[in-house]
């Protein structure tokens, strides 16, 4: 990537820009994550079977005991909630992306916030695979008998780059505060 991309967000967006958005993209996620969860619990108050299985089902055999445990209500529910996971994709990446970069200014020097800036890029990586991931899903859920058999290795794999993707970024959040915590420790062992 240009090394002029990556030394711009040492200040752009604004500060105060990316504070706004930050705060935004938060109360957004939990919204639609709130708004999510009843479809959730029908899903799995009628059969052993969530979202989190739908996504890492793999095979057509999965996915058909799957929609066969749902029947056809619950698959039009699981649809409209796919569908709403657009935006929440951009929602949890701003977020997750904001306060990378919050705590990359902060707190990060020289390589360091080197690192960090193109850490701020992985969560919108992540959401273009949970895009990928959606496209194939609502491929299945709109078609349950005749969806493309490629449909559930795909959205497969793609949950499991974007879940990675955001555990990478979350692990990074941690290994700073580590880092923080040390620095402050050892500055006090004089």
């Amino acid at each position: 990537m240009n090394n002029f991309v990556i030394r711009r967000l040492e200040t752009t967006p604004p500060q105060n820009i990316v504070v706004i958005l930050t705060g935004i993209a938060a109360i957004t996620s939990i919204i639609i994550f709130l708004l999510m969860r009843p479809v959730e619990a029908a899903l799995k108050a009628t059969s052993p079977y969530g979202v989190m299985e739908l996504e890492f089902a793999w095979t057509v055999d999965q996915i058909n005991r799957i929609f066969d445990s749902w029947g056809s209500d619950l698959i039009v529910q699981e649809l409209n909630v796919t569908l709403i996971d657009y935006g929440f994709l951009v929602a949890y990446s701003t977020f997750l992306a904001g306060v990378t970069l919050l705590i990359s200014r902060k707190y990060l020097t020289e390589q360091k916030q080197q690192v960090g800036f193109y850490m701020t890029l992985v969560p919108f990586i992540a959401a273009l695979f949970d895009a990928i991931e959606n496209l194939n899903l609502v491929l299945m859920l709109t078609a349950p008998t005749s969806y493309p058999m490629f449909s559930p290795f795909l959205a497969s794999l793609f949950a499991t780059l974007k879940f990675s993707l955001i555990i990478i970024v979350i692990i990074s959040w941690i290994g700073i505060a580590l880092w923080l915590l040390y620095r402050r420790v050892s500055s006090q062992d004089i």
